[in-house]
């Protein structure tokens, strides 16, 4: 017997994935300040002709994106190409999110609050690159390492920072290591107080491979950032959002390897927020891209307080993450209702 429930299901899921998709696709190409670098970048490529691009070769030059995008430009208009492709990448990464946690409602709201307006509207290149990145989780969970060692690898052909989340497998392999995560991740705070940076050596290592990066350390930049302060007080938040989470989730994270590798990214995000405290450009970007476990680590805690009937943790957590999301929102795009 057909389980028309099942079908409806499915047919419910990926209609709601696709909406948010055309959703994205409007946001970003109508209002974020960062389609016209993109359109730039593909005007740049779409002067060069094959031969040139094809000589310009290199895994640190993030050829899957560049090449993809002019080729999907050339074929049938550039803004139409980025347009199908933040469709289906963001329906594989709430695809995959659901799997992982087992509920599509939760997945999904809490990607939306935290990661929508700055991925899938915004940056688009890491969007893409996640992609990737969350189903790599997936596999990892279902302990699939060579499929999901692969995708991360992929994954760093369209934005070579993730390439940082090859440090998921020592963290699954070798059980020690996120203990010593843990530890760094409680005295982390202390890195801020004693005005110790990183950002300095991150530059330099990274011109071995690349010296895309250099950009973030002009001096008229830095002289702009964080003129608010708000930026340590992101970093608090997190610290305490994951300091939190771990907490609740203890037994599960202490006893399932998975979840604690999930546990790790996350620290791991607050405590480059910190090693990069006078960068904000980098240090949030490179923070926020780790903490993209928290949209499963906080679909676990609700699942958690929903199962043990913990009314006021669910609750907390929609108003505190919704007011997130309208926060991001309007930071995003100051002027979208003028």
């Amino acid at each position: 017997m057909i389980n028309y429930n099942f079908f409806s299901e499915i047919r419910f899921k990926y209609i709601l994935f696709s909406i948010l998709g055309l959703i994205a696709v409007y946001l970003c190409q109508s209002a974020s300040k960062d389609w016209s670098n993109y359109q730039w970048l593909f005007s740049i490529d779409n002067q060069k002709s094959w031969t040139q691009m094809l000589s310009e070769f290199s895994i640190f030059k993030e050829p899957a994106y560049f090449v993809l995008s002019k080729l999907g430009g050339e074929v049938i208009g550039f803004s139409l190409f980025m347009g199908i492709i933040t469709i289906i990448t963001l329906v594989i990464k709430l695809n995959y999110l659901s799997k992982i946690v087992d509920s599509v409602p939760a997945a999904c709201f809490f990607y939306f609050c935290l990661y929508f307006f700055l991925f899938d509207t915004t940056v688009l290149r890491v969007a893409y690159a996640t992609a990737l990145v969350i189903p790599a989780f997936y596999f990892l969970q279902h302990k699939r390492i060579s499929l999901s060692f692969l995708l991360v690898g992929l994954a760093s052909q369209i934005h070579l920072t993730t390439i940082a989340f090859m440090i998921i497998y020592p963290l699954y392999w070798v059980r020690q290591l996120n203990f010593v995560v843990l530890g760094i991740f409680i005295l982390s705070p202390i890195l801020i107080w004693i005005d110790f940076s990183a950002f300095d050596w991150l530059i330099r290592f990274s011109m071995i491979f690349t010296d895309k990066y250099q950009f973030y350390a002009r001096p008229e930049l830095l002289q702009q950032q964080n003129s608010t302060g708000l930026y340590f007080y992101f970093i608090g938040f997190y610290y305490l959002l994951v300091a939190g989470i771990y907490f609740y989730l203890r037994d599960e994270i202490l006893t399932d390897p998975f979840k604690r590798v999930m546990a790790s990214i996350a620290m791991l995000g607050v405590i480059i927020m910190c090693l990069l405290h006078d960068n904000v450009a980098v240090g949030a970007r490179l923070g926020e891209l780790f903490l993209i476990s928290t949209v499963l680590l906080l679909s676990w805690v609700y699942l958690n307080a929903r199962a043990k009937q913990q009314l006021l943790i669910q609750i907390s957590m929609i108003v505190v993450f919704s007011s997130y999301a309208v926060a991001r929102f309007f930071y995003l795009f100051p002027n979208f209702f003028e």
